[in-house]
């Protein structure tokens, strides 16, 4: 007798698949946690990528540098010379102006006191003849008292703002430094641990996202110097006493896209709101007129296709970067998006349709073809050939 063949492959002992259990568990639990890590580590990752994009920034003078014979450690600190003494002599002219418009701010303190309380006279006045104007008084009251303690924490937090501030950008630049030190191990590092044969690959896609940051970097600093001057002149020409204070904000905010104007607007209205309503209204036709040139001239001129992004994914990577980090995740947000662009284009589209390639390759082969015709003297025949001479078939008259 013959012994009954196997049906197939031996099952595995429960022992196995709890222990597979138990893998994918610890798994799931450690991808958990690391998301959680990376939250809790955001302030830290957002200072490397700032880092990151200082370097790409810096990273072309500092290699033309470097073809003249400059060693790259006294190349990098003669770029840092050269930004810290722009920095400076902007510092030297706007500070003392600054301090003197604060002095005006302090010295028409009485006399806006002295308007709050006329008005709060006239809003007596109206509140003898309408009631329920009353009401609403104490209700801004009570929210005035409200907000006073509110106001004064952040005033008590200002000085550790600005220490964490100096540290950050003292950070910022340090970590930029030591990675164009080690651009070319941690590039050599990164390209190692792929594949040989997408190793060239790998090299192209990090060269390309350093060209791009760096490019959008240097172009956006353009961009919101000459937009600055342009908001102080607008304000100089209308008189305004906070011309330099408000420029410097508005042109600061420039970095953060399609919001950063929007609150930059709002500021240059504030500042010429006591020189009139005809004032208001020149100021905000000159802001859209100078929000216009930014966008179809300057920076098409300047920046070009620096990024190459849709302002779609541009818009939705701002929400998304305000919405988990704040202020600092909006202004870093569509670099990030250009990064994960490059490697949507560069490494994930054509791993996709190599994929489809192969697949619809494989379909035309396994697809059975229609038989070839062939051709005798009657014409095309068919797949078969005609029988001739065979007893079944009539012979020709």
């Amino acid at each position: 007798m013959t012994e009954p063949s196997g049906t197939g492959p031996p099952r595995r002992g429960r022992l196995a698949d709890v222990g597979s259990l138990y893998v994918a568990l610890i798994l799931v639990a450690a991808t958990i946690g690391g998301f959680f890590l990376l939250l809790r580590l955001r302030y830290l990752l957002i200072v490397l990528f700032l880092a990151l994009l200082v370097a790409c920034g810096i990273a072309g003078p500092v290699r033309r540098l470097e073809r003249r014979g400059v060693p790259r450690g006294l190349a990098i600190g003669l770029v840092y010379l050269a930004v810290f003494a722009v920095v400076g002599g902007i510092g030297w002219y706007v500070v003392p102006r600054l301090v003197g418009q604060a002095g005006t701010v302090a010295d028409d303190l009485p006399e806006r006191v002295a308007a709050v309380r006329r008005l709060q006279a006239r809003f007596d006045d109206f509140s003898r003849d309408y009631p329920f104007l009353a009401d609403f008084d104490a209700r801004l009251l009570r929210q005035t008292e409200a907000l006073g303690p509110a106001v004064s924490r952040r005033l008590l937090a200002i000085p550790g703002a600005i220490t964490r501030a100096v540290f950050t950008l003292f950070s910022v630049f340090t970590i930029a430094a030591l990675l164009l030190t080690a651009k070319e191990r941690l590039r050599a590092l990164i390209v190692s641990l792929f594949h040989p044969r997408h190793r060239d690959q790998t090299g192209r896609v990090l060269d390309e996202m350093g060209l791009r940051l760096g490019a959008y970097l240097r172009a956006k600093l353009a961009v919101m110097t000459i937009v600055g001057a342009l908001i102080w002149l607008l304000l100089f020409v209308l008189g305004s006493p906070y011309a330099i204070l408000v420029a410097l904000f508005a042109g600061v905010l420039e970095a953060i896209p399609r919001v950063g104007p929007l609150v930059g607007r709002a500021a240059i209205l504030l500042a010429v709101v006591p020189l009139g309503w005809d004032r208001v209204l020149i100021a905000f036709l000159a802001h859209i007129a100078i929000a216009n040139f930014k966008g179809y001239v300057l920076s098409p001129a300047i920046e070009g296709n620096q990024l190459d992004i849709h302002p779609l994914t541009a818009f939705v990577a701002i929400i998304a970067g305000g919405s988990l980090l704040g202020w600092l995740g909006a202004l870093v947000a569509v670099p990030i998006a250009a990064v994960v662009q490059v490697l949507v284009e560069d490494v994930l589209l054509p791993w996709r349709r190599g994929q489809l390639a192969a697949a619809e390759a494989g379909e035309q082969s396994l697809t059975p073809q229609p038989p070839l015709p062939r051709f005798g003297r009657g014409g095309a025949t068919g797949s078969s050939p005609p029988e001739t001479g065979s007893a079944d078939s009539p012979s020709p008259a």
